[in-house]
């Protein structure tokens, strides 16, 4: 079953906040970790509503960088007709006559 994008940022606060409470620190020690404001990090354990910039921030204050740049990482390669390389497509400018 897929999850909706909202259910999906809020899984992903949660878990935020988990590991927030795991070392012991307020709100207002992440917030101040990650270099975000109090308000905009309550909001985000809140509704899970972030900018991809603070997200990251958070992740490195976590010490969970390494897995946020993991994130859509080139999957393996399956077959060598993969490594044959693809024509680029262009894109060209329409020539106007006069």
């Amino acid at each position: 079953m897929l999850k909706t994008p909202q259910q999906i940022l809020k899984n992903i606060a949660s878990r935020i906040r988990f590991l927030r409470l795991e070392r012991g620190w307020s709100q207002q020690e992440l917030a101040t970790r990650a270099a975000i404001r109090l308000a905009t990090y309550q909001l985000f354990e809140r509704t899970g509503k972030i900018s991809l910039e603070r997200l990251y921030r958070i992740a490195i204050a976590l010490q969970r960088g390494k897995e946020f740049e993991e994130l859509f990482k080139p999957l393996p390669i399956r077959s060598i007709t993969e490594l044959i390389p693809k024509p680029q497509r262009q894109r060209g400018k329409a020539v106007r006559k006069s």
